[in-house]
């Protein structure tokens, strides 16, 4: 049976030894660490293995084995540079996932603060105040706030104020696929309602009055496209960017 655990960006469960999780692709760093150790593991057993050919064989690989050899040693060397660079990249703008006890104790005191200061927020209806608080734990102070009241509120609040600084970039006369899978990603966030139930009184007018009309009328979907992606893009609880990524990309093309 899998070991679950909880994701410690998004909350979802996943398996233990999933290296990203599927829902909001954070690097779960110990079992990406096993699985590199894993590989390299097997790569060292088969550079062993070629070493225990005939000698004759071996030094034939002068322009054979040695060459493997140099190519192999090569390649780890970059797998391990480029292990840590994904690394870092993932995680430096996501909650710490291994805490020291001082750390743990600041955490916890964090989290009661920001829970309440989101609770306030989310009483206001301030979105730009949700969003501050939300982005202020995650991407600048590294603390998960996940489990606070109105975190999806604060989560929505986050997508929506990030979603108003990209969409700009519909306006240049030629957008990139990064800036147009951003857009796709927090419009269908917004269109399959994935903040559930927490301030729907405040996101789904935005829903359907800006979120749609961008969807439609700037991005060219239609209601079937959207309904027919979401079987490909929805992963409960929420929607999964990189498949949004790969169903919608041949789209791109059309946005204005």
């Amino acid at each position: 049976m899998k070991e679950m655990i909880l994701c410690p960006d998004c909350g979802a469960q996943i398996d233990k030894n999933t290296t990203k999780c599927p829902y909001c692709g954070y690097v779960n760093e110990e079992a990406a660490e096993k699985k590199f150790r894993e590989d390299l593991g097997e790569i060292q057993r088969n550079i062993e293995e070629e070493k225990k050919k005939p000698r004759k064989a071996f030094f034939k690989g002068l322009t054979g084995g040695a060459k493997i050899i140099l190519i192999i040693s090569g390649f780890l060397i970059f797998v391990v540079a480029l292990f840590f660079v994904l690394l870092f990249m993932e995680s430096k703008d996501k909650p710490k996932l291994f805490l020291t006890a001082k750390e743990q104790e600041f955490a916890s005191v964090y989290v009661l603060t920001a829970g309440k200061q989101l609770d306030e927020a989310y009483e206001d209806e301030d979105i730009s105040r949700m969003a501050e608080i939300f982005d202020k734990a995650y991407s600048e102070d590294r603390i998960s706030i996940w489990g606070v009241p109105h975190y999806e509120a604060g989560y929505a609040s986050s997508c929506y104020m990030k979603l108003k600084d990209c969409l700009p970039n519909l306006d240049k006369e030629k957008i990139s696929a990064s800036e147009a899978e951003e857009i796709t990603y927090y419009c269908f966030y917004f269109y399959y309602r994935a903040y559930g139930e927490d301030g729907a009184h405040i996101f789904d007018p935005i829903r359907e009055n800006e979120i749609i009309p961008i969807l439609t009328k700037r991005l060219g979907y239609t209601a079937e496209d959207m309904e027919d992606f979401k079987d490909s893009v929805w992963f409960s609880p929420n929607v999964d960017r990189s498949k949004v990524y790969k169903v919608t990309k041949k789209n791109y093309k059309n946005y204005h």
